[in-house]
């Protein structure tokens, strides 16, 4: 997403506290966002009545506070502790720390007296004897609007003081004060399913993954030499947080300055939607100054703090065209001066004519591409491919320097090669155009060795050097849609691939032949169609105008299945009178033999018939001519 821009000091209001995750911006009066129950690891009370017991939380009975009687007149008088896992928070900032009570019975609504105490922690319920040093009175409960309810403790600086001194847990007491804690009518009892709750307000500061820091489609350089940056330039990072519900709506600022005039600061905005996705923040236009190095880091901001600025990332702002570069061969004429060689790679040249700022250049015929970046990296981040790594890219042997490579034309006839300069940021220059005339031959022949192609049944192409071709070392072809392939030529230069037929409809086939010496021919298109009729094939009589075999000399035919079909009983065939049948073999194919009485034009009119007794659709019209 694009950022917003604002200008530096506009978070400057902002007060600067150390909490337990390290330094960080706090807003002043923000809440923390999260909600949480601590585990309760003991729960249980003491009786002064058997001071040598300790008496855990009873399932299903509620827990007794202060002075009682029990149902034979016996007094009593009890305490109720309660120990808390705070290891879940040591991470987290707290904003409030809460106990609550729940009462459920009193002996006199018009009485309460209710302290709540921090003690040394307990790892089980004490007895009355053996009762934990008090270190803390956090509260107390008088007010007696209400005769039974919720009572809440405010607890937030004990429990920040635990977590300061990496205290593992915390244990509260309850208890009725001193002044009546031997008073009946003070007495009062908690639910058994709640007795004393535990719950936090906290919020965990947010992480920079400083390791997913991008300028551009690089990663982040704090040392010379910096990535080039052209016009819209985008930032982007990542920040990590544990809490769900931040995780995915961190807000960044970015910022960036000139590292010639560090106060000419500027800050975008941009969010963070995934919480494993990074934030872009695209430069807007006339921000950055060509020929400037810049500064950049980010922050983070969730519900409640913003996190320190990262490390520094540096980039070079580059916004100049490079000019266009020159082009030569030393083989290839230009169009108007003759012809290219047949059969021999063009050996071009293209010269950055001493300017340092050209690194590389691009080249192809009749056009150039564009090579497309996009957020496809691990975390989402713009990932661009190293353009020098594809076809039709070459580095420049030194800045301003030249390139030499070998091109083949692309087709027969006229071709244009184009070819552009480039700088370190992709910038690219003004295309230079070298028309050729590249001369007819050179494709590669197809033959097929053996009989010609039938459905689902293998088919050998022998690839053969086109005219005046000499080196072949292999062949590169493409069947139908698939990859495209390749094959060793043996030493005559010839090669033979094999397949099955088994597209019913035919093949497609395109085939181009690869010289030692680096020269590729343009390509040549071979193709098989089968009908939706069934095959007739006759080394006698096959299908054509011209004069074969003769009056009195006989001939096989040989019957195939239409392409598709996997079942066949058997044929309908007719040498101009009424069909014969003729049931198939195993492999669904039937042969007869005829002999012609006659001299001249001759057909074979043949239908496969399946084994439910249907024709096929159509008929295979097998003309010949008798010599």
């Amino acid at each position: 997403m694009r950022g917003s821009i604002r200008r530096r000091g506009l978070v400057s209001a902002l007060s600067m506290t150390l909490g337990a995750a390290g330094l960080i911006a706090l807003t002043p009066g923000a809440a923390a966002a999260h909600y949480g129950t601590a585990i309760q690891v003991q729960s249980g009370y003491t009786d002064a009545a058997a001071p040598k017991d300790a008496f855990d939380a009873p399932s299903g009975t509620d827990l007794p506070l202060g002075a009682w009687r029990d149902e034979d007149g016996g007094e009593h008088t009890s305490r109720v502790y309660a120990t808390f896992d705070l290891a879940a928070y040591r991470t987290k900032q707290i904003s409030t720390g809460t106990v609550t009570l729940r009462e459920t019975r009193v002996a006199d609504c018009a009485k309460r007296a209710i302290e709540l105490w921090r003690t040394d922690v307990v790892k089980k319920t004490p007895s009355w004897h053996k009762a934990p040093r008090e270190q803390a009175l956090l509260g107390t409960k008088n007010a007696t609007t209400f005769c039974t309810g919720y009572l809440q403790f405010d607890v937030t600086e004990a429990v920040k003081d635990a977590l300061t001194a990496k205290k593992p847990k915390i244990t509260f007491e309850v208890r009725v004060p001193a002044a009546y804690e031997n008073d009946p009518s003070y007495g009062r009892w908690l639910h058994y399913s709640i007795g004393v709750g535990f719950s936090v307000d906290y919020n965990t500061v947010p992480v920079l993954q400083e390791q997913h820091m991008y300028t551009g489609s690089d990663g982040c350089a704090t040392a010379a030499p910096y990535p080039a940056l052209r016009g819209g330039a985008r930032l982007q990072a990542l920040a990590t947080d544990v809490d769900e519900a931040d995780a995915s709506s961190l807000e960044h600022d970015f910022a960036l300055w000139p590292l010639t005039d560090p106060a000419a600061r500027t800050e975008l905005s941009a969010r963070q939607h995934f919480a494993d996705k990074i934030a872009t923040a695209i430069v807007p236009e006339g921000t950055l100054r060509d020929g400037q190095t810049y500064g950049w880091q980010f922050r983070t901001t969730d519900s409640a703090v913003t996190t320190n600025w990262s490390r520094t990332c540096y980039f070079v702002y580059d916004e100049s065209r490079p000019p266009a570069p020159q082009v030569n061969s030393a083989n290839y004429p230009r169009r108007d001066e003759g012809q290219t060689p047949l059969g021999e790679p063009g050996v071009f040249t293209f010269s950055g004519g001493g300017d340092p700022d050209i690194v590389g250049f691009q080249f192809g015929w009749e056009y150039l591409g564009v090579s497309t970046c996009s957020n496809t990296g691990a975390v989402g981040q713009f990932v661009c491919a190293d353009v020098y790594s594809l076809p039709g890219y070459v580095r420049a042997d030194v800045a301003g320097g030249t390139a030499t490579v070998q091109i083949n034309p692309a087709r027969i006839g006229p071709g244009t090669l184009k070819v552009r300069a480039l700088d370190a940021a992709r910038n690219t220059s003004d295309e230079v155009s070298y028309e050729i005339m590249a001369p007819w031959g050179g494709q590669p022949r197809v033959t097929v060795v053996g009989d010609g192609p039938e459905w689902n049944k293998p088919v050998t192409l022998k690839f053969t050097p086109g005219a005046d071709i000499a080196g072949t070392v292999r062949y590169e072809y493409q069947l139908d849609n698939a990859d495209w392939q390749s094959v060793a030529a043996v030493a005559d230069g010839t090669a033979t691939i094999q397949f099955v037929a088994s597209n019913e409809w035919g093949h497609r086939l395109t085939v181009r032949s690869h010289s030692a010496n680096g020269w590729a021919s343009t390509t040549t298109n071979w193709q098989v169609d089968f009908g939706p009729w069934p095959g007739v094939s006759s080394a006698v009589y096959p299908l054509g105008y011209e004069p074969v075999g003769g009056v009195g000399v006989p001939g096989t035919f040989t019957f195939s299945p239409p392409p598709g079909w996997t079942e066949v009983s058997g044929y309908l065939y007719s040498f101009g009178e009424e069909h014969v049948f003729i049931a198939a073999g195993a492999d669904g194919r039937a042969l007869i033999t005829w002999t012609p009485d006659v001299s001249g034009p001759a057909y074979l009119d043949v239908y496969a018939v399946r084994p439910d007794g249907t024709w096929s659709d159509y008929s295979n019209y097998h003309y010949f001519n008798v010599a």
